[in-house]
């Protein structure tokens, strides 16, 4: 099975495209950077839906134990990335550059924590619980819906 054909090489590899989008806004310049925010916003709620309404709901039909820790503890800082990437597009969308990279920064501290704990506990754990059968399941379901391998 190729890596991109596991949980977490799927995964790894969205993370690694949505990271270069954001990597790609100038906040120096507002107009500029706004479609570069949207469409972080557009491929991390993707990301997130995939996880939420997908991997998660799999993961606990799998192991029951993967709801209270893991996947609690994910779903709680989806909130919290979720809430300041909404602040950073408010102000990027008002001309507020500044305030914009002040909330991205914010969100960029809770999401590389997030990133790094979905990448090193919860992809690989994802592997070693769901049947080949089901990550293939997964992966074209996401692929389906616009992912890549």
């Amino acid at each position: 099975m190729s890596t991109n054909r596991t949980i977490s090489g799927f995964f790894e590899k969205d993370h690694d495209e949505i990271d270069a989008i954001l990597a790609a806004a100038d906040f120096s310049d507002p107009a500029a950077a706004l479609p570069r925010l949207r469409e972080f916003d557009r491929r991390l709620e993707r990301h997130i839906a995939w996880e939420e309404e997908s991997l998660f709901p799999a993961a606990a039909r799998a192991d029951q134990g993967m709801t209270g820790g893991p996947v609690a503890v994910m779903k709680m800082e989806h909130a919290a990335i979720r809430k300041t990437k909404t602040q950073a597009l408010e102000r990027l969308a008002a001309g507020d550059a500044a305030g914009a990279r002040v909330a991205v920064d914010e969100m960029l501290s809770i999401l590389t924590s997030h990133n790094m704990k979905e990448e090193q506990i919860l992809y690989p754990a994802c592997d070693q619980i769901l049947a080949a059968t089901e990550v293939s399941r997964l992966i074209d379901l996401f692929t389906a819906s616009g992912g890549s391998v």
